[in-house]
C-alpha cells in the first residue's frame, strides 16, 4: 500500500533557486504572481489519488486521452522555429526527440495495457479546458519567443512540481502506470530540462512583459485541466 503523500506548503521566493529560480530571478517573480493557481493545480485531487495510489483507471484514462490529445499539439516545434539562436534550436531538438522517444511510447503503452482502442481514443471529446487550453496556445505559439518559452517552461515546471512531492515525501507508487507518470516529470533528466528552460525566461522574459500574462494563464489553465478529468471518466 503507498503512503500517503502530504500538499506541497504555500509558494515561496526561492524554492526552485536549485533550477535557477533563485529569489529576485524573472522565473521567480512569476512562480510567485501565480501562487494560489500553482498551489491548487499541483494539490489537485487529481494529482493527489495519483499520488497515493487511488485514482480511479476510468479517470486516469480519461485524463490521460486529453494529455495525448494535447500532446499532439506540436508547441516544441514552434518553439524551435522561434528561438533565437542555433545553440537554443540544437537544445529543443534534443528535448523533442526525448519526448518522441520517451514520452509517446508511455502514452500509446498505457492505451495498450487499458485496452483503450483507436476508436474509444478517437470518439472522446476534449473537456472543455483542454479545448481552452489548445486554443490559448495557438494564440501562444503565433506570438512572441519570449511568450513561448515562458509558456512551455510553466507547463513543464508546474508538472515537475506535482511530481516533486512524491520525491520529497519518498513515497513510490505501486501502480505502474502511476509511478510511470511521475516517473517521466521528476528526475535528474527532467529537472536538466526544466532548469534550461527556467534559464531562458531569466534570459528572455520580463515580469513587466505580455508573458507574465501568459505564465499565469498556463498555470490557471493546467489547474482546470487536473479539474476536468472527472467530467467525462
Amino acid at each position: 500500500m503507498t503512503n500517503h503523500v502530504p500538499e506541497a506548503p504555500e509558494n515561496r521566493s526561492g524554492d526552485y533557486a536549485f533550477l535557477g529560480a533563485e529569489p529576485g530571478s524573472v522565473a521567480d517573480a512569476l512562480y510567485l504572481s501565480a501562487a494560489d493557481d500553482w498551489r491548487a493545480a499541483i494539490n489537485s485531487r487529481f494529482v493527489n489519488e495519483l499520488l497515493d495510489d487511488t485514482l480511479p483507471d476510468r479517470v486516469l484514462i480519461s485524463y490521460l486521452i486529453q494529455d495525448f490529445k494535447f500532446f499532439n499539439q506540436g508547441i516544441m516545434d514552434h518553439a524551435i522555429a522561434l528561438a533565437p539562436t542555433e545553440e537554443i534550436k540544437a537544445m529543443l531538438r534534443k528535448q523533442s526527440e526525448f519526448f518522441a522517444n520517451e514520452e509517446a511510447p508511455y502514452f500509446t503503452n498505457f492505451l495498450k495495457v487499458y485496452s483503450v482502442s483507436d476508436e474509444q481514443y478517437d470518439a472522446a471529446p476534449q473537456t472543455p479546458a483542454n479545448k481552452e487550453y489548445c486554443a490559448y496556445l495557438d494564440k501562444v505559439v503565433n506570438g512572441t519567443w519570449q511568450e513561448l518559452i515562458t509558456a512551455l517552461c510553466c507547463m513543464e515546471w508546474l508538472y515537475l512540481a506535482w511530481a516533486k512531492r512524491t520525491i520529497d515525501a519518498g513515497v513510490v507508487q505501486q501502480v505502474p502506470a502511476h509511478k510511470g507518470w511521475v516517473d517521466l516529470h521528476e528526475g535528474e533528466l527532467f529537472r536538466a530540462w526544466t532548469g534550461r528552460l527556467i534559464a531562458l525566461v531569466n534570459e528572455y522574459a520580463s515580469v513587466d512583459g505580455p508573458e507574465a500574462d501568459v505564465f499565469r494563464t498556463i498555470v490557471h489553465l493546467e489547474r482546470r485541466f487536473f479539474e476536468d478529468a472527472y467530467d467525462l471518466a
